[in-house]
């Protein structure tokens, strides 16, 4: 509820790249972060702004699939953000066999690269907004 509060303003003026690269920005700071805690007890502060990191991923998302769809095909598309959501169902489990063979740091640089391709595809993006 707090990111869309503070995306809000904006809305109307909102540029969709931006708002992906942001989140591409944050993801690899908490990462980095996780990366960088050497004590346990501070981990527990990653978790508010991933889950801020989360929403902003969900809201971009949607609202892009949104404005890039014509009237046409606005069902399909949401029909593909709605298979997409099957992503954060399946990417705890696959992160937890990783995190236990390989440990935290494997985890968290796989992480990075997978985020880090995520540019690719944004530049690709040709939205008028």
């Amino acid at each position: 509820m707090l990111v869309s509060l503070l995306v809000l303003p904006g809305a109307k003026k909102l540029n969709y790249n931006i708002l992906l690269f942001s989140n591409v920005a944050l993801s690899l700071t908490l990462a980095l972060l996780a990366i960088l805690i050497h004590d346990t007890n501070l981990m527990k502060y990653i978790f508010v702004p991933g889950g801020i990191v989360y929403s902003l991923y969900t809201l971009s998302m949607n609202s892009l699939l949104l404005e890039v769809s014509g009237t046409t095909n606005r069902a399909l598309y949401t029909g593909f953000a709605g298979a997409g959501n099957i992503l954060p169902a399946l990417f705890p489990l696959l992160g937890g066999s990783i995190i236990e063979t390989f440990g935290f740091r494997i985890f968290f640089i796989i992480f990075m690269i997978i985020i880090l391709s995520a540019t690719f595809f944004i530049l690709k993006i040709d939205c008028k907004r």
